[in-house]
């Protein structure tokens, strides 16, 4: 199992990048920042973070938790990953997810409405757009077609620990099923048995008390 850490995007993008830097000092496999656009959060360009990330790093992998499939244009998306991908080979993968906040949509030209359309279709575009990616995950938190799209491209499921209503329906279509974990309590999130687990975390001390807890 990778354990690994994620974090919001509560910080400012100068202690997103230190949180990831600590956190490979400390000895993690994962460090993965989410996607959002609306306050309090600063974690708007999530590709620009992993780069920097990249650059100040060695060897932690890095990763979405998650992109916005629905409101980022999935060309944009595989041009901004994919060169990601070539600077830090092997250190990259995708969690995308549809995202929940109305306003959002809106800045972007998207309707709420129309969501799981858009992941279906965006994700078609962005797969052919991309041979050689990193692998994909979804994340999934109340919609089974996302499960079930997962599945159908031996793609990855991501859930918050509390929110594991798809998981065993994504288990038992999946030929090489993968599932990662994101929550704010290790011992609850290890008890689903991921491949991937990510706590939350909003300081290096955090992850310091994390480091004390699974070495």
């Amino acid at each position: 199992m990778q354990i690994g850490v994620f974090t919001a995007g509560e910080n400012s993008p100068a202690e997103i990048v230190e949180l990831a830097v600590h956190a490979e000092a400390a000895g993690f496999d994962v460090f993965a920042v989410g996607e959002h656009h609306n306050p309090p959060y600063n974690s708007s360009s999530p590709a620009t973070l992993l780069a920097h990330i990249a650059a100040r790093t060695t060897r932690i992998l890095l990763s979405t938790a998650t992109t916005l499939i629905t409101t980022n244009d999935p060309a944009r998306l595989a041009a901004e990953y994919a060169t990601l991908h070539h600077l830090a080979p092997g250190r990259l993968d995708v969690v995308l997810g549809r995202g929940n906040t109305a306003k959002v949509f809106g800045w972007f030209g998207k309707e709420i409405e129309y969501s799981l359309p858009l992941t279906i279709e965006h994700y078609r575009t962005l797969k052919s757009l991309w041979d050689n990616r990193p692998f994909i995950w979804h994340a999934c938190t109340r919609s089974p077609e996302i499960a079930d799209l997962a599945a159908e491209h031996d793609d990855g499921l991501f859930v918050f620990a509390d929110q594991t209503a798809h998981v065993e329906r994504y288990r038992s279509q999946a030929a090489n099923p993968r599932l990662g974990v994101l929550t704010h309590d290790l011992d609850r999130g290890a008890e689903l048995g991921p491949d991937r687990l990510l706590v939350h975390v909003r300081t290096p001390a955090d992850i310091d008390e994390l480091a004390s807890r699974t070495s």
